[in-house]
């Protein structure tokens, strides 16, 4: 165990760290897609157009090899799927960018903004 480090017990004998299984930052971005509603060791965001945008990470990560779990409300619609993905090869110790769209019945992709939220996982620097 590292220093300050917790373990409690979790399911039957398991031990749990604390410090492991706790989100290090999180975020929720407004529909207009640039605006931050509420967020926690999150210093910024990018608007980079529509259903484009950036998260800057007030303190950063151990790595860039931290997980980033994404997700976003239905954009009031029906009839199409949302998306929303770290942009490929942009995961930094301090920020990523990430992108939301819509793919409707025929496949067809349009970037979208649509409130976004997101949590990440893993060791600070």
């Amino acid at each position: 165990a590292s220093a300050n480090s917790m373990t409690i017990r979790g399911e039957g004998s398991n031990q749990t760290s604390i410090q492991q299984g706790l989100a290090k930052a999180w975020f929720h971005v407004a529909l207009d897609g640039a605006s931050i509603l509420d967020s926690f060791n999150i210093s910024s965001h990018d608007d980079d157009g529509s259903g484009d945008g950036g998260i800057h990470i007030s303190n950063d990560m151990g790595s860039a090899n931290y997980s980033v779990q994404l997700s976003s409300d239905d954009g009031a619609t029906s009839s199409a799927i949302q998306t929303i993905e770290v942009t490929k090869d942009t995961q930094a110790a301090g920020n990523f960018d990430y992108e939301t769209a819509f793919v409707n019945s025929t496949n067809n992709r349009t970037n979208a903004d649509i409130t976004r939220f997101g949590a990440i996982f893993g060791d600070l620097a």
